[in-house]
């Protein structure tokens, strides 16, 4: 009786060394061992090593945290998301490893747009790292997104180093505000920048593009001559305004304001083919080649300028130069439309 219970005994004693959880050193080597895959860039191996490991110590946070870690190298954020998700809080607050996880779970819900999940992240990195211009960024676009203008606007006077409650603040928020698309929210800061600063640069500038995309021409026009009339060098306010003054086919108007835009920025092709089309619908060919041709070299990808090329060159009797920029044109336009 008393050898079996013996046996009994050691045969449990042998299960349990085998199954056993793997103990913190040999963890610890596993972490070693795969950290040395993942600079070698073995992510792969990392993994298997690391879950591996986990599967014997599945409460192991540290795994989890290094699992997560390896995820996010390799750009697989949802994975990267879910490891760290329930590791980085059982982790010191002052330990790098913690500050780490947070940058990460930040950068990863922000790139999968999950920006209110992203924010909370995003706001202790920016208190640790205040002149983190990428995390400050990403931290503005997530609160403009999640519909928070005041504090996008706290967000980019702190990037941009103006006052929160100034007219600058103000027009750097409605900027950020149009590139998102949310223009009406973007009216509403450019209008109590003009409240707060009338004579400020820029704002009538974004405030008559506003118009003219709301097929507001006249009213666009003249935004954009109060800009130019507050800063007359800036050359995509006389661009603008060119362009508007052809939407009202005021042809002869359109050339001095798209001229001094190239004479201002030559390297633009936008006014280039403002002033082709003007000088096309006056029937001056020659001028409207040379301008176009000048627009296509500065910038060969724009399907808008090859088409307008080739409509030119055939009115000129230049069939097959014609014939070329139009199969151009639509090849640009094809893969334009393949991505977007």
């Amino acid at each position: 009786m008393k050898l079996i219970n013996l046996t009994i005994i050691s045969l449990t004693i042998i299960l349990s060394v085998v199954f056993a959880p793997a103990q913190e050193g040999d963890i610890a080597q596993d972490i070693t061992a795969a950290q040395n895959l993942l600079k070698n860039g073995d992510a792969s191996g990392a993994i298997n090593i690391l879950q591996t490991s986990l599967q014997k110590s599945p409460n192991n946070e540290k795994l989890k945290y290094e699992i997560g870690r390896v995820y996010y190298s390799q750009g697989n954020y949802p994975r990267a998301i879910e490891s760290l998700s329930v590791s980085y809080n059982k982790l010191p607050e002052s330990a790098p490893e913690y500050r780490l996880a947070v940058r990460m779970l930040g950068l990863s819900h922000y790139v999968l747009g999950h920006l209110s999940d992203a924010i909370p992240f995003l706001e202790k990195v920016t208190v640790w790292e205040p002149n983190n211009n990428e995390f400050g960024y990403a931290l503005g676009v997530s609160y403009i997104q999640t519909r928070q203008p005041e504090k996008s606007r706290q967000s980019f006077a702190k990037l941009f180093g103006v006052q929160t409650n100034s007219a600058s603040a103000y027009l750097l928020n409605a900027q950020m505000l149009i590139r998102q698309q949310f223009e009406e929210t973007a009216e509403i800061e450019l209008n109590k920048a003009l409240e707060l600063d009338p004579k400020l640069p820029q704002v009538r500038f974004l405030l008559g593009e506003m118009a003219i995309y709301k097929a507001d021409i006249e009213k666009g026009v003249g935004l954009l001559k109060e800009e130019i009339a507050l800063n007359p060098a800036n050359a995509m306010a006389y661009y603008r305004l060119g362009e508007a003054l052809t939407r009202q086919l005021k042809w002869d108007e359109a050339i001095a304001p798209s001229q001094k835009s190239i004479w201002l920025n030559p390297f633009f092709s936008g006014p280039y083919i403002v002033l082709g089309k003007v000088y096309f619908k006056k029937q001056d060919l020659g001028n409207a080649q040379n301008l176009l041709q000048r627009a296509v070299a500065i910038d060969p990808k724009n399907f808008g300028a090859h088409y307008l090329l080739g409509q030119v060159l055939q009115q000129a009797g230049k069939t097959e130069e014609a014939k070329a920029e139009f199969t151009l044109a639509e090849q640009l336009r094809g893969k334009n439309e393949q991505n977007p």
